[in-house]
């Protein structure tokens, strides 16, 4: 990691319209200039952030690029012109045509230093606050890795939205050194409540930074509505920074000596007693 304890991050918030994918990735590549202008580190991106594709059955088909590919290489450029690292959800069409919902990490060089696979998928047909169809395996599969990537601005994992409800996740990413844990996410409204408690709870309990970037408004052709408040949340789970209710771009610090002071003040990682819970390690019910 670089000699620098502190670095300046963002996290981008927009409204991604469905069959509009090149005016939802110039729209992104602008704010990405914003974040670069800013001195951003990092830059968080939505999910799905090329479009969401939920008012048809397989349009998603129709913008699923594979990684690398066109979308990366343009992320890759902004990544180089800035020295900033990116992440951000889109559909992926794999090798053997499947797809995925996929979170690549673009390094400040422009290198694709991994992919995330989102591994638990948003499966909701029986909520009456959400219009039918939000079953997303029926579009996608879901992934089998959680990686921590060593960068020179920290420890990176990355989540995706309804990882959010899954601490487990978090947990991993921790115990495997991350440092910073973002989250790409179309958080679906009216649970603004859920959206911050789960980002204050996976970063205060696992002592790390999360910056997550959300989908904002509503997407006009599928009706679905979403949060928004995009945020920085620090190791003691405070929110330092937050969106506005309006597309854009918000930015805040990461301090890597309050990770490390946080740790000092309360050593939790090394209080666990994993020998209380034989079903985390597949070993049944306790």
């Amino acid at each position: 990691m670089s000699a620098s304890r502190s670095l300046v991050v963002s996290a981008v918030q927009i409204t991604a319209i469905d069959g509009e994918r090149d005016r939802n990735v110039e729209k992104v590549l602008r704010l990405l200039d914003e974040a670069g202008a800013r001195g951003s580190r990092l830059c968080v991106l939505p999910e799905m952030w090329t479009g969401i594709e939920y008012s048809s059955v397989d349009d998603y088909r129709g913008i699923a690029e594979t990684i690398p590919g066109d979308v990366t290489d343009m992320l890759a450029d902004k990544a180089r012109k800035y020295g900033m690292f990116i992440s951000g959800s889109m559909y992926e069409k794999a090798p053997d045509g499947r797809y995925f919902n996929t979170a690549p990490l673009i390094a400040d060089d422009g290198r694709v230093l991994g992919s995330y696979r989102k591994t638990h998928l948003f499966d909701a047909p029986n909520r009456p606050d959400i219009p039918p169809g939000c079953i997303e395996s029926k579009k996608v599969g879901a992934g089998d890795r959680l990686d921590v990537y060593e960068t020179s601005v920290g420890r990176i994992g990355l989540t995706i939205c309804s990882d959010l409800r899954f601490p487990e996740i978090y947990r991993e990413l921790a115990l495997k050194g991350a440092e910073i844990i973002t989250c790409s996410s179309a958080f679906l409204s009216p649970r603004y409540d859920h959206w911050e408690f789960f980002l204050r709870a996976r970063a205060c309990e696992n002592q790390c930074f999360v910056v997550a970037a959300g989908q904002y408004g509503k997407e006009p052709k599928s009706g679905l509505g979403f949060v928004g408040r995009s945020m920085i949340v620090d190791p003691w789970g405070t929110v330092v920074a937050t969106a506005s209710d309006e597309e854009g771009l918000v930015t805040g610090y990461i301090d890597h000596a309050f990770i490390d002071e946080v740790k000092r003040r309360y050593p939790l990682m090394t209080q666990r007693r994993p020998e209380l819970y034989p079903v985390l390690r597949g070993e049944g019910r306790a």
